[in-house]
């Protein structure tokens, strides 16, 4: 029996163990695929705005023949390298432009460097000449790699190159840390056959082997930060690619969650790891000790204490189920509520996906959960930790912005409008939300509240859909 009770234990304590690393790995892949979006929005919005229809133009002339490359150039470096340098300042590593050919038109950020063919070297630039629509994401180019957003330039419906913006890995992980208040540490992980397959050799010098797998390289200025993988000996094979996690722990009794998440490339391959080291907020270190106290009073109290264990396992699991919506991940209407301060003046806004039953009736029901799924992610996005987010029901979701205003209120509810608006949904066109809006009044109940709420919302289906109206008024 106490040998029993011994096994039981170590079980427990393995499959919490593992349940935490890989919770604090989930959360982190979250994060990491958050501020992703978050790019391809922003990247989507300075596209939008600097690549004008006087670019397209010269491109064209280019593209005919009327115009040399060289006047093209000064034409464009003039232009542009006033906007590079303010967008640098915003952590905008390249612009460049590239003819139909996929040929280096103008590198804005090195403008003496133009003329060499980059379909060899960059998929992605093989990729846009050929299909000649937008791509985002990772890839390792001669300057090694970057995120970046690339978009085909067209003029009177003829394709004539294409533009580039891209950022380093340094902008997300400098986003990422300042969101975790400096309890997680992010690092990017090369693999050095892919990094040897595309960049400038000369460009090496910047990175160190890695310790966990020397086929991997990490950038020389981040390797003494993550010093916690050479003091503890970690080492593991990173091929083939999978996602993992490990809890390393220091000689001073300090625990880390360790989390190898796979880096896909623009091209769908995966090049290398996300690498992130998350100080252990007292969930280890509290199963840990459980553990050895537990094993101590084996003798005396097993039966009761594995009973114990065993009801806390499901008190916590019931709990965190009962409060969160399963499919998108956010408060469902119980949680929503318990999350609420009975206190608080709020700005409630109240968002319907709209003719979402057109989505699952003609794309299916997955279609529809993915619509779900994205505009959550949008949301959890463009709001403050304090604000209360909740799926209310089907396709209706609630914000509660915490001692917010109208005009605020209005704000935040419009930049969600448009960033959903603007969204590019896979295999479904012009996903749009209708918004309503109240404010909260004096020892107003929140039943109240969410009813005068739906009344602006009814008033925006109304209005053509697709528009935010605040209570009693008519704004767009």
């Amino acid at each position: 029996m106490a040998l029993f009770l011994y096994i039981s234990i170590e079980y427990y304590t393995k499959n919490e163990l593992d349940a935490i690393a890989q919770r604090a790995t989930q959360t982190q892949k979250r994060l990491i695929s958050l501020e992703q979006e978050s790019f391809k929005t922003t990247s989507d919005t300075v596209a939008a705005i600097i690549f004008d229809n006087r670019t397209k133009t010269l491109m064209y002339r280019l593209k005919k023949g009327e115009i040399s490359p060289d006047k093209v150039r000064e034409v464009l470096l003039r232009h542009y390298l006033p906007i590079y340098r303010e967008l640098k300042k915003q952590n905008l590593r390249h612009l460049q432009f590239h003819m139909p050919d996929g040929t280096s038109l103008l590198r804005v950020h090195k403008p003496d460097k133009y003329g060499d063919s980059l379909l060899d070297i960059r998929s992605s630039i093989a990729k846009i000449v050929e299909v000649h629509k937008p791509l985002y994401g990772f890839e390792i180019g001669k300057y090694l790699g970057a995120y970046r957003a690339i978009y085909p330039l067209f003029y009177k419906k003829q394709y004539v190159g294409s533009a580039e913006l891209s950022f380093t890995f340094l902008v997300m992980k400098k986003a990422l840390e300042r969101l975790s208040e400096g309890a997680a540490h992010y690092y990017l992980a090369l693999n050095l056959d892919r990094v040897k397959e595309s960049a400038d050799w000369k460009q090496l010098h910047l990175y160190r082997r890695c310790y966990v797998d020397p086929a991997f390289i990490i950038n020389e200025n981040v390797v003494d930060s993550c010093k916690i993988l050479r003091e503890t000996g970690y080492r593991t094979n990173l091929l083939p690619y999978r996602e993992f996690s490990a809890i390393l722990v220091k000689p001073e009794q300090e625990y880390h969650i360790v989390s190898f998440i796979p880096l896909k490339a623009i091209d769908g391959t995966y090049v290398g790891y996300y690498i992130v080291i998350q100080n252990d907020t007292g969930a280890v270190a509290s199963i840990l000790s459980l553990s050895h106290i537990g094993k101590i009073a084996i003798a005396l109290l097993a039966i009761v204490s594995l009973f114990l264990i065993l009801m806390i396992h499901f008190y916590r699991v019931k709990a965190h189920a009962a409060n969160i919506d399963p499919l998108t991940g956010v408060y469902n209407r119980r949680g929503c509520l318990s999350a609420l301060n009975a206190h608080t003046r709020y700005a409630l806004i109240f968002i319907d996906i709209d003719n979402f039953k057109p989505i699952n009736d003609n794309h299916g029901h997955d279609k529809g959960d993915e619509v779900l799924k994205t505009i959550s992610r949008i949301i959890a996005t463009h709001i403050r930790k304090e604000d209360v987010f909740c799926r209310y029901g089907g396709d209706e979701f609630l914000i509660f912005l915490a001692n917010a205003g109208t005009d605020q209120a209005y704000i935040v509810a419009e930049k969600l409008r448009k960033h959903i608006d603007i969204h590019r949904f896979e295999g479904v066109e012009n996903v749009t939300v209708s918004i309503g809006i109240a404010i909260r009044h004096r020892n107003e109940s929140i039943g109240s509240l969410i009813n005068r709420a739906d009344q602006g919302l009814y008033k925006a289906k109304e209005s053509g859909r697709n528009v935010v109206i605040v209570e009693e008024e008519q704004k767009k």
